[in-house]
């Protein structure tokens, strides 16, 4: 164990100085080697001084994943996709640390209404959406500047027919994009980093213990009492759990 600390202290005081870039190339070359933990290391490192990228947080959910330690590679895949919901290797791979947990809970059917507005909703990701309306705004003002000095009013209408579609497409795109960061940030998402935990009707361990939960699941953060957490499974079921059983999805959070 003193090996462990030591070992441990002595690629923090490493890190001490480099640059992210380095710390990156730092930690990519020990994951090439199969040296995991210290790419762990690494890559944390990074995302201590408050620097986040989907590359990052991938790759620290694979060295997780490669250490079969559950929890911390769902949890950093997860991030990824927060930056990057669209990334077909990060859902690829979280789809693979899912299959080692053990709780199989069936989400809760959902209407067609609700499945077609989030499809709407989540057709592409924050940044997506982003980019979408800095298009727009170019595209409003290229049409704008073409209207003005248009000479035929034929082409005029055209060109003002043109700046109001793509301004309301900007619109569009904003309150989308607004109301999909609102809907993710308001879920609370968070991952169970227990290797088990109970599951409780009230906030206290003399509660009823309704069921198990193992690391790896991923629950949905509704209220905290002083050390409980009200957590939504996906199944809808409701029920507390130490808020110290928990790491929630966030670059925030501790």
């Amino acid at each position: 164990m003193r090996t462990i600390s030591l070992f441990l202290l002595f690629s923090c005081v490493v890190c001490v100085g480099q640059s992210p870039e380095d710390l990156f190339r730092e930690g990519n070359n020990a994951y090439n080697q199969g040296d995991y933990e210290r790419a762990i290391i690494y890559y944390d490192s990074i995302t201590s001084l408050g620097l986040h990228a989907t590359e990052l947080y991938f790759n620290l959910g694979n060295a997780n994943y490669k250490q079969n330690a559950i929890a911390p590679s769902i949890l950093n895949y997860e991030k990824a996709l927060l930056l990057d919901a669209d990334n077909a290797q990060v859902i690829n791979n979280l789809a693979f640390a899912q299959n080692m947990t053990l709780d199989r809970f069936s989400p809760l059917p959902e209407s067609d209404l609700k499945k077609t507005t989030d499809r709407l909703l989540f057709l592409t990701s924050v940044r997506g959406w982003s980019l979408v309306l800095i298009l727009c705004v170019w595209l409003s003002a290229l049409f704008f500047f073409l209207y003005i000095r248009a000479v035929r009013s034929g082409i005029k209408r055209l060109f003002f027919t043109g700046f109001i579609i793509v301004v309301f497409t900007a619109v569009f795109a904003l309150f989308v994009a607004l109301q999909q960061k609102s809907t993710v940030q308001n879920t609370h998402p968070a991952i169970v980093f227990a290797k088990e935990e109970s599951f409780r009707a009230e906030p206290n361990l003399r509660s009823e213990e309704l069921l198990t939960i193992h690391e790896g699941a991923k629950v949905f953060v509704q209220e905290q009492v002083e050390d409980w957490v009200k957590v939504k499974l996906t199944n809808g079921a409701i029920g507390w759990i130490p808020n110290t059983s928990i790491q929630r999805i966030s670059f925030d959070a501790k």
